[in-house]
């Protein structure tokens, strides 16, 4: 089986998101018979390999250190297969070897001089072409052009960005911005809340020595209430946060300020609430902070944030726009901070005008036009309120009680140009047809929501031509994800993933992102210049047979100290490979996972003449939205 070879020196990365290697897929237009036939070499070789094969053409020095003899020996058979009865494999044969078999498109001639090729000259050739022994080629730009509208393309996004572990007590830092942004995300997350708040002195008379022991929540306190944590204080639930509230925690409530006073009148707290809401002048506040709200999550400054973005967001390897979904807890004063703070620390490269060609209320601009450009996602004014109405949050329609977040203030809103959020009550919302509109949907509503297959249709007919978001449920807080493909195969532009754990959901994220920079072009039946029927996607049937050969030098866990000195892993070591076949789940269960038998050591070999590992008849394949993990 061929496996990618890195060749590149590894790149830092925070010490949070180790991740794990994962392939890139294969190009789905042009089907290749890939001989899975081939030892795995899992050490990436360094320095220049021509130093490594000698004058004799023995292999020799960090080359003969790099391959074990078990993969050697099918390397050799390889090579013994190919040249026949010949002493020596000839040119011809070789060159169809490495275009037929191997996928390589362009093969340099200086590589191919002698017309034919000892089995050193042999397997130094192949190593020292990429395209040949990797398991899949790079994707070409013709194959992934950035000339569409951008609701055309998957976008690889984060959930709750600034987290460096659990969702519910973790660190929340901006060294977590610049670890994904290096990995290529290019749709992140701020969560936006009021900064620690400095109250100036006030007049208030003096207590009243009658009312000495009926405490009272003080207005600070009432202010740091959403509409979650002020029921748990009424239903007296709050008692699990146990530790005080500080800068560091804000939106935790205390015991002690429950116990202070066991029943609260609801219209009295509503009252507390717009009081202390229109009398911000007294307060003077920071600037705003990023964190989960609601939870034991610490803080982290949101100018850090936008820095540590703008450091992080371009390169000269990678142009493509950065999408921002704001969520805002933050008050209007707190509001008008953040897009001061944004335009100070982005400059140019905040979107924060349209194009003159291109009206947002009419169409979306093309991937290539938005190049360096930061796109905000937040919420537009509601058209059915004045703005003045909107600011205050004063309005009839927003009761204080069920509000958690304060409305957009109108600075903040206007830099919702090309990717504006819009609240998604049912499948009737999806007749919306504004360009820039997006819905985010948790990964448990989308899953309702495709269960039903006129909505299922609706779905799939919006999502051609505008954008969808899909979160993880609340329930993950350990940070682990849901199977992207499922969303994709339904034309799910954004899937926001948490990026704080390496696990199944994404390592598909990796592959479909692989050597992308972040945005995949979608296949041609899910786009906005669709010519078929949604319910006409071309699908095919899959008939998948990989034989593993080898494996060599698999990393093994300290487990005994000897003398103070870590000793490596038991030397009764039977691993085993196991595969995983991500398409679309049929109606009634299958099985899409196969594995090896076990063999010894670290350097296992399961023989030239191994059983392939087969998925035979596999129905309703996407091809291009199909994964093997």
């Amino acid at each position: 089986m061929c496996f990618n070879l890195r060749r590149e020196k590894p790149k830092e990365k925070s010490s949070f998101i180790r991740r794990m290697t994962t392939f890139g897929r294969g190009n789905p237009h042009q089907p290749r018979f890939a001989m899975l036939d081939v030892a795995f070499l899992g050490t990436a070789l360094g320095g220049n390999l021509r130093t490594m094969v000698g004058a004799d053409g023995a292999i020799d020095g960090p080359l003969k250190k790099a391959c074990h003899e078990s993969v050697r020996r099918h390397v050799e058979q390889i090579y013994d297969t190919l040249r026949g009865r010949d002493r020596k494999l000839s040119r011809g044969k070789f060159l169809e070897f490495l275009k037929e078999t191997q996928g390589v498109v362009a093969v340099e001639p200086l590589e191919l001089d002698p017309p034919y090729y000892t089995f050193q000259e042999f397997f130094y050739v192949w190593l020292t072409n990429e395209d040949a022994w990797h398991a899949s080629r790079k994707i070409r730009v013709d194959e992934n052009p950035p000339t569409m509208p951008i609701s055309n393309y998957f976008i690889s996004s984060s959930h709750n960005t600034y987290l460096e572990g659990n969702q519910l007590a973790s660190k929340s830092s901006a060294e977590a911005y610049r670890a994904v942004l290096k990995s290529g995300c290019r749709c992140i997350e701020i969560d936006v809340w009021n900064g620690p708040s400095t109250r100036t002195p006030s007049k208030s008379p003096a207590p009243n020595p009658d009312r000495t022991h009926q405490r009272h929540l003080s207005s600070p306190s009432i202010t740091r209430l959403t509409g979650e944590t002020i029921k748990l204080a009424m239903s007296g639930l709050v008692s699990r946060h146990s530790r005080a509230a500080s800068a560091s925690q804000p939106g935790i409530v205390t015991t002690e300020a429950r116990e202070s006073r066991p029943t609260l009148d609801p219209r009295e707290l509503t009252e507390r609430l717009l009081r202390s809401r229109s009398s911000s002048r007294s307060v003077c506040r920071g600037e705003p902070v990023v964190h989960h709200h609601g939870t034991m999550t610490s803080t982290v400054g949101f100018r850090e944030v936008c820095r540590a973005i703008a450091d992080s967001a371009f390169d000269e390897e990678n142009k493509l726009p950065l999408i921002i979904s704001l969520e805002v807890g933050a008050d209007r004063e707190q509001q008008i901070v953040m897009v001061q703070i944004m335009k100070e620390e982005w400059k140019d490269m905040l979107l924060d005008k349209p194009f003159d060609h291109c009206d947002p209320h009419r169409c979306q601009p093309r991937l290539d036009e938005l190049y360096g450009k930061i796109l905000i996602k937040v919420k537009r004014l509601d058209p059915n309120l004045g703005p003045l109405e909107c600011e205050r949050g004063r309005t009839l329609q927003i009761d204080p009680l069920r509000s958690t977040k304060p409305p957009i203030c109108e600075e903040l809103a206007a830099l919702a140009i090309y990717t504006h959020s819009e609240h998604f009550e049912d499948h009737k919302s999806l007749a919306s047809q504004t360009p820039s509109h997006i819905f985010s949907l948790s990964e448990h509503s989308f899953s309702t929501l495709a269960q039903d297959t006129h909505k299922h249709r609706k779905m799939l007919e919006h999502n051609r031509d505008f954008f969808m978001r899909i979160y993880p449920k609340g329930t993950r807080v350990d940070s682990s994800n849901p199977d992207p493909s499922f969303h994709w195969r339904r034309g799910v532009q954004m899937v926001a993933m948490n990026w704080q754990k390496t696990d199944e959901g994404m390592m598909l994220n990796d592959a479909m992102f692989a050597d992308t920079k972040g945005w995949v072009l979608k296949p041609a039946s899910f786009r906005s210049d669709a010519d078929v029927d949604v319910e006409a996607i071309p699908r095919k049937t899959l008939d998948l047979r990989i034989t593993v050969l080898a494996g060599q030098f698999l990393p093994l866990a300290e487990v005994r100290k000897h003398n103070g000195v870590g000793v490596a892993g038991d030397k009764k070591l039977r691993p085993t490979v196991k595969l995983e076949l991500h398409v679309e789940k049929a109606v009634k269960p299958v099985d899409y996972t196969r594995e090896t038998p076990p063999r010894e050591t670290d350097n296992p070999d399961w023989g030239h003449g191994a059983a392939p590992l087969e998925f035979l008849n596999v129905k309703d394949v996407i091809e291009e939205l199909s994964f093997l993990r």
